[in-house]
């Protein structure tokens, strides 16, 4: 004799015209499961068990692979796109928030309003955020807001003023290379374990380097309006040059100096030192007598040499620090 099907077993359809305790015809959601109701109610379409929203305080979370349905800066429920993001900050009134960014590539363009401080913050610093939509920031007259960028890759062409002349930005790079030109009326730049590969357009501007972001920027060496712009260190920042020391007609016994031309980059606070790169030459000696703006003034005594003539290969250091002076004796 056979078994009669257990009365208790429930499957769940959809599509169907019938509604019962066994059947819906609700349609099918993308990211919903079809889930019971009750025992006696029509199963429906809802959020997997265990996906309820996770919220941070001030964090707007986008990742281009999710799913939009009910996007919402959540977790669970991320914004595929950037701008979004923002407005959502906004409409929540919020002055200061973060982006947390998935590793996918955002082209969309993104405009950041006035009163909103905002960190764009790649999550896998294995796999940065790369950004490729031009950046547009509407700006104070004589402050604005901090605009931040932690591992971040930005191909973008521009980050720019809303109105770049009269609006000032205030910018920081974290673990970021920019290939956008910046644009404003005013600037103040930080940079740290970064790269700026883009023009920089100011009027006034003042820029924050840690050695590494100004050994690797001056590498790519973008273009800098104003080229006499304000610049602070936070290390060291070593530079080193090869140069010819170059004299002529230096008599025994006597000694010349020469401002020799560097790079404009070499600040009139730097600190140099020389060496000579053939330590077997020993007929003269030289070093440095200080440091003008792009000049490094250096002196040579002649202690044996009867062609008078000198052109030896040196290598400065050049050690980029912000001096201070010291307390007097």
């Amino acid at each position: 004799m056979a078994t009669p099907p257990n009365p208790l077993v429930r499957v769940s359809t959809s599509g169907t015209v019938a509604k019962c305790k066994n059947y819906s015809d609700s349609p099918a959601t993308a990211g919903l499961v079809l889930t019971a109701t009750g025992e006696d109610n029509v199963p429906n379409w809802a959020a997997p068990a265990g996906a309820a929203d996770i919220k941070v305080s001030n964090i707007m979370f986008v990742d281009a692979g999710a799913v939009a349905l009910g996007a919402n800066g959540s977790l669970s429920h991320p914004f595929t796109s950037i701008q979004p993001a923002i407005a959502a900050m906004v409409a929540a009134g919020w002055v200061a928030g973060t982006i947390r960014l998935a590793t996918a590539t955002y082209i969309d363009p993104v405009a950041i309003p006035i009163g909103l401080a905002v960190s764009f913050d790649g999550w896998d610093p294995q796999a940065p955020a790369i950004l490729g939509g031009d950046i547009t920031i509407t700006g104070g007259i004589g402050s604005s807001d901090l605009v931040s960028f932690t591992n971040c890759t930005i191909v973008a062409a521009n980050i720019t003023a809303a109105d770049p002349l009269t609006q000032d930005l205030q910018l920081l790079f974290d673990k970021t290379f920019n290939s956008a030109a910046i644009t404003s009326f005013n600037a103040l730049l930080t940079y740290f374990q970064s790269t700026q590969g883009g023009a920089i357009t100011c009027t006034g501007l003042t820029i924050s380097w840690d050695g590494y972001s100004w050994a690797r920027t001056l590498q790519v060496a973008p273009a800098i309006v104003p080229a006499a712009y304000t610049r602070q260190f936070f290390d060291a920042g070593h530079d080193t040059y090869q140069r010819s020391l170059t004299l002529a007609a230096v008599a025994i016994g006597t000694t010349a100096f020469q401002s020799m031309v560097v790079p404009d980059y070499v600040r009139a606070d730097d600190f140099v030192q020389m060496q000579v790169l053939d330590p077997s030459v020993r007929d003269f000696i030289c070093g440095v007598h200080g440091v003008d703006a792009g000049a490094v003034v250096v002196w040579l005594t002649n202690l044996s040499r009867v062609s008078t003539d000198f052109d030896e290969a040196i290598l400065l250091l050049v050690h980029h620090e912000a001096m201070v002076a010291e307390p007097p004796p």
